[in-house]
């Protein structure tokens, strides 16, 4: 689908499915969308070469190919990108869901995800988008956008609201800092919460902020773990 038809259907694409996904090919128009439904079957999974061709070939050989080239002529990532967002074709199969959600990835990346509330979703990525127009950047990774119901569970980044998910890429040796930290600005102006696995520069006072029950959670890690015997760096600034 294109951006604009992607973004005029998002609320109709997000509620008629159990799981909607899609990825922006920054520098272009062109988006792949991912719907994953359950179903009593029968199984009719991809064909052992389908699956060869797109999630081994396409998808990584090819564009870990790309990747090593465009690091060296970024001036044609805006071309890459406008024929990978066109190089997979359109499939519907029915599997175990095990083998529905997972993907191999050979290419090695760094990345940096923000969960925001589903309604500010539009206007985020605009102000995403709106970067790229005044930035020069040359971003080969598509931009992967997911939505989820809110949920009670204390850290969860869907704590108490409907986010929507917005991760972005770039392979390992390429350099992140401005790219990561700008987008980072726009994810913390929606009142943003960074995947606690991912790549960001937030810290304890932020989530305190962000969070309602990151006292409680303080205080039950204080009461279990006094020593910090499941401690270090990391959870030293994120936690306090």
């Amino acid at each position: 689908m294109s951006w604009d038809e992607v973004l005029g259907r998002l609320d109709e694409l997000t509620t008629k499915n159990e799981h909607f996904e899609f990825y922006w090919f920054p520098h272009t128009e062109g988006c792949l969308t991912k719907r994953n439904n359950r179903t009593a079957g029968p199984a009719a999974p991809l064909s052992r070469w389908r699956y060869w061709m797109d999630d081994e070939f396409l998808s990584n050989t090819v564009f870990g190919v790309t990747c090593g080239l465009c690091r060296h002529v970024p001036a044609a990532i805006p071309a890459v990108n406008s024929v990978a967002a066109r190089a997979l074709g359109a499939r519907t199969y029915t599997d175990a869901a095990y083998r529905v959600f997972t993907s191999p990835r050979r290419v090695r990346f760094k990345e940096e995800e923000y969960a925001v509330p589903r309604e500010a979703l539009a206007d985020v990525l605009g102000e995403v988008r709106a970067l790229f127009r005044q930035r020069d950047w040359r971003i080969s990774f598509p931009i992967e956008v997911r939505v989820t119901p809110g949920d009670d569970v204390w850290l969860s980044t869907a704590q108490g609201r409907d986010s929507a998910y917005i991760a972005i890429h770039v392979p390992r040796h390429y350099p992140h800092e401005e790219y990561f930290g700008d987008v980072e600005q726009v994810m913390v102006s929606a009142g943003g919460r960074p995947h606690w696995g991912k790549m960001h520069t937030r810290d304890a006072d932020y989530f305190a902020r962000a969070y309602p029950h990151f006292a409680d959670f303080a205080a039950l890690r204080n009461a279990i773990d006094p020593e910090r015997r499941f401690g270090n760096a990391y959870l030293d600034r994120v936690l306090g």
